[in-house]
């Protein structure tokens, strides 16, 4: 019989394993037609016999040979019955091959004879000799049969012999909205006629039986059988740990949400939650987005009904492992920041005995309010569902601008009043920042360089803010001490600015509010960078924050730190939001962006060898999400000249306030000049055609006023 070249070669290196493996290989013939692939087989690494009558003569030659020696025994006849078998020791110790298709199949992979009607069911997937090595890679002395196929499947499918691994797989193959798309598993394993197995494997571990198996199926059996919500199912508690690892599984995770939310309809889930019972408790079941939109809802409704906060937020601590929790975090973050509100709101006493009294009790805990309203604003409008959450930002709103800015601002405002001049004794004025938080430092032998970074509109509570996240990093980064300064007023960009350069008197020109640094202007970067390096001798370079990340590190920042000993960087995102009428919605997202710069800017100092760092704010800012009240309003008074209006306050001369409203001169805030400035009391804004009113700053309230100082 004539055969292939391939053929024959293949026979050859069948042959050359199996003598690798074993000292005698018998080779049983009973037609003969091998005898030339036997002629033909070359080998050095054994001795060719051919055994025909002469069974004890081959026996005795093998017996005397060396133990290292091989051999091949070629044997054109049937193999006898056992008790006639002269060689059957030779049998059970050494190797019997066989040439037909199935044998040879058997022995490429490493398998036994006992696996022959395994290879001749499975024929299309021993036919690639690529296949048939990676099987081999992956046996082991004690597979069975369905550990062999199991291995088949998952040579086919390229992943690890694992049914779960499978069955992700699978799932990752078929789009569950495509009605049409194709059986990922019998594309995989049908030419192989291994599909019926792959099934057999599912239902051995999941306990899933189908007359007809599919994916869709299995998928439906799959979900029942886990989730809390829709029919229940049969399969065992596997079926939980493989939704556990598929949900978990990066790889998987993509194709998990499309078939849950694929299944959430098919199964008509939202339905059955909105019929759900008070009773119903969904737990940790997170097998469909749905149920976490349940539980925040239901969060927010037993929120509205005054339920113990320790309750609601022991379930968003448990909730905290969903596999949705990520997608819907900022929901429940928003929803614990007005917990916290509410908590901080309990315990508050915002009664001002005094006016110093009343910057120690906002430096030690007012503030906190502050802080927990902006954040609840900021997660809730970052978590888009505004229908959901409009019934818990009405409450807030009305909670904060009721209960606590209106009574603070005008207790506060009503200590403001009496004052004669612009002064405290419980807070540093911001006009002494320069000496104390650089001058100081820069003058002592063991600082070389100081970087201050000066964030427009930084206000107290987000100061602080910022120096607990820092913190909170021990170890990663910088350590953090927040400080207070008692602002100057008014509290806007131009004089805030100027009180934190060096220099002895500070100025204002009431024709365009304008400020000034011993005569000389200290408006612009550029004329602020001329006042630093007078008082440095050249050594000190003021830089937009902007300018300073996009400077390379090795070259221009090099030589920035190599010419310079004071760095001051100019940062402004939350006054460039706030302070426009189009964009100061968007404020509290402007403070989340600015920790994000103010991180960058902090990452670029450590890249240029910087240990030492200050971080502070020219302003803070009063900030109402909702648009104000028209109570809120009030009028500019009756003046010889006002030269300079702003929503918070105004400049002329010849002022005759009104009834809430408050006048300084120029040197009662200790500024020179001989003009005056009026400041609106309590909330009040005067009105300013075309300018925002929920951002506002340059007054006198705590918020406006009250300056951090963020050591580093």
């Amino acid at each position: 019989m004539t055969r292939s070249p391939a053929a024959s070669s293949r026979i050859h290196e069948s042959l050359d394993t199996a003598l690798a493996r074993k000292r005698v290989v018998l080779w049983y013939d009973p037609n003969g037609e091998w005898a030339s692939e036997f002629d033909n087989y070359q080998t050095a690494a054994a001795q060719k016999l051919r055994v025909e009558g002469n069974e004890f003569s081959v026996k005795v030659a093998i017996s005397r040979a060396p133990l290292a020696h091989r051999f091949l025994l070629y044997l054109p006849s049937a193999k006898p019955p056992e008790p006639d078998n002269w060689l059957l020791d030779l049998l059970l110790a050494g190797h019997e091959f066989t040439a037909d298709r199935a044998s040879l199949d058997i022995q490429e992979a490493g398998l036994t004879l006992e696996f022959k009607e395994l290879a001749q069911q499975h024929k299309a997937f021993f036919r690639s000799p690529v296949r048939t090595t990676k099987l081999k890679e992956l046996l082991r002395p004690n597979d069975d049969e369905a550990a062999v196929r199991l291995k088949m499947l998952a040579v086919l499918a390229k992943q690890q012999p694992n049914i779960d691994q499978l069955l992700q797989h699978a799932f990752s193959q078929l789009d569950p909205a495509d009605k049409d798309g194709d059986d990922p598993v019998e594309a995989a394993y049908g030419s192989a006629q291994l599909s019926s197995h792959f099934w057999q494997a599912v239902g051995d571990k999941f306990g899933y039986r189908s007359p007809e198996p599919n994916l869709r199926d299995f998928a439906v059996a799959l979900f029942n059988s886990v989730s809390s919500i829709g029919p229940a199912g049969d399969l065992q508690p596997h079926g939980r740990v493989f939704l556990s690892i598929w949900k978990d599984s990066l790889k998987g995770r993509t194709a998990f949400e499309q078939w849950s939310d694929h299944l959430a309809g098919v199964l008509r889930i939202e339905d059955q939650l909105n019929d759900a019972p008070e009773s119903y408790n969904p737990d940790d079941d997170d097998s469909y987005e749905l149920i976490e939109r349940f539980v925040l809802s239901r969060l927010l409704q037993r929120f509205q009904a005054e339920a113990p906060d320790a309750e609601l937020l022991e379930t968003i601590r448990n909730r905290s492992a969903s596999c949705w929790f990520g997608r819907h975090q900022h929901g429940y973050r928003a929803l614990e920041q007005a917990i916290t509100f509410r908590q901080l709101l309990g315990k508050a006493d915002l009664q001002v005995p005094s006016f110093e009294e009343g910057l120690q009790r906002y430096c030690n805990s007012w503030w906190r309010l502050d802080q927990a309203y902006r954040r609840c604003i900021f997660h809730a409008r970052t978590y888009q569902q505004p229908g959901l959450f409009k019934p818990l930002r009405e409450w807030l709103e009305n909670q904060y601008v009721n209960n606590v800015l209106l009574p603070l601002t005008n207790r506060w405002s009503d200590q403001v009043s009496q004052l004669s001049a612009w002064s405290s004794n419980t807070l540093p004025r911001q006009k002494e920042f320069h000496m104390r938080y650089v001058h100081a430092p820069l003058s002592s032998r063991g600082l070389k360089r100081l970087f201050v970074v000066i964030s427009d509109a930084l206000r107290y509570e987000a100061g602080r803010d910022f120096a607990d996240r820092l913190n909170s990093q021990a170890g990663k980064g910088w350590n953090a001490e927040v400080d207070a300064l008692l602002g100057v007023l008014p509290s806007y960009t131009q004089l805030g600015m100027a009180a934190l350069l060096p220099g002895a008197q500070l100025g204002i020109n009431p024709a365009d509010g304008t400020a000034l640094v011993d005569g000389q202007s200290a408006t612009g970067t550029d004329n602020r960078d001329k006042i630093l390096k007078a008082y440095a001798n050249g050594r000190a370079k003021a830089i937009l924050a902007e300018d300073f990340l996009n400077l390379p590190t090795t070259k221009e920042g090099a030589e920035l730190i190599k010419d310079h000993d004071l760095i001051v960087v100019y940062h402004n995102r939350i006054d460039r939001i706030g302070d426009k009428r189009e964009s100061e919605a968007d404020t509290c997202q402007a403070v989340e962006q600015a920790f994000e710069e103010l991180d960058s800017i902090l990452r670029k100092i450590t890249s240029l060898k910087g240990s030492q760092a200050v971080i502070t704010a020219d302003h803070g800012f009063l900030f109402q999400q909702e648009p104000v009240d028209a109570n809120d309003r009030s009028e500019f008074p009756k003046a010889k000249d006002l030269s300079f209006k702003n929503r918070r306050f105004a400049l002329g001369t010849g002022i005759q306030p009104s009834a809430g409203q408050k006048v300084f001169t120029a040197a009662d805030l200790g500024v020179s000049g001989k003009w005056e400035a009026v400041f609106p009391l309590g909330l009040d804004r005067f009105p300013r055609s075309g300018s925002g009113s929920r951002f506002v700053h340059g007054g006198t309230s705590l918020q406006e006023v009250v300056v951090p100082v963020i050591r580093l």
